[in-house]
């Protein structure tokens, strides 16, 4: 993923959430989502893809603040 995908996905996120259209739960679950993706890419041999999802699940947390569930580290 080229860093503008990134940055754009982030931005999405980040702006429904400080808009109120989704909640801190809906923010988490977008980042346990993007952990579980990570993990199966790890399982595929895709050490790449893996990297990007999880610098984007914690691009995430840092625009929005949001503390990712428990078992998500």
């Amino acid at each position: 993923m080229d860093i503008g995908t990134e940055l754009a996905i982030r931005a999405v996120i980040a702006g429904l959430y400080s808009s109120g259209a989704v909640t801190a739960d809906q923010v988490r679950a977008i980042m346990t989502t993007l952990n579980e993706a990570a993990g199966a890419a790890l399982d595929r041999r895709e050490a790449n893809s893996s990297k990007e999802l999880t610098k984007l699940r914690k691009g995430i947390h840092q625009d929005t603040a949001v503390s990712p569930s428990p078992g998500d580290s």
